[in-house]
């Protein structure tokens, strides 16, 4: 769903060492949420950053999930869509318990780590 065109997926390819991947995605400054996220001063909302981890992972393997577990998740440094228009995500997955995926993340601008997550995930019951 891409958060209702919140962004563009720029480049999604496997990692270098084939346990992730790794996307560069293009935030959209004029989009209707930095209106309220705050009125002249838009910042990327901590919880729309995991959501796009989550949309990515699907993505990446193809499958629908739900976070089950947030690890740990550090938010580094604000993201101004018109500053940083450009994220790096870089997800590290490894098979868990089931049919669970864990995944690690960092995200970053240009020159900047902005966030790191670490989480479970597991697939969407059919029906969802």
């Amino acid at each position: 769903m891409l958060l209702n065109k919140l962004y563009q997926i720029r480049s999604l390819h496997p990692d270098a060492e084939g346990s992730g991947f790794m996307a560069e995605i293009e935030l959209d400054p004029g989009h209707p949420l930095f209106e309220g996220h705050f009125p002249g001063n838009p910042i990327l909302p901590g919880v729309c950053t995991v959501q796009i981890i989550k949309e990515l992972l699907e993505k990446s393997v193809q499958k629908s999930f739900r976070m089950t577990k947030a690890g740990n998740i550090k938010y580094l440094g604000f993201v101004n869509p018109f500053n940083m228009p450009l994220l790096t995500f870089q997800l590290q997955i490894k098979p868990s318990e089931g049919a669970n995926l864990s995944c690690s993340a960092t995200v970053s601008a240009p020159g900047v780590s902005v966030c790191s997550f670490k989480g479970e995930f597991s697939p969407t019951p059919t029906g969802w």
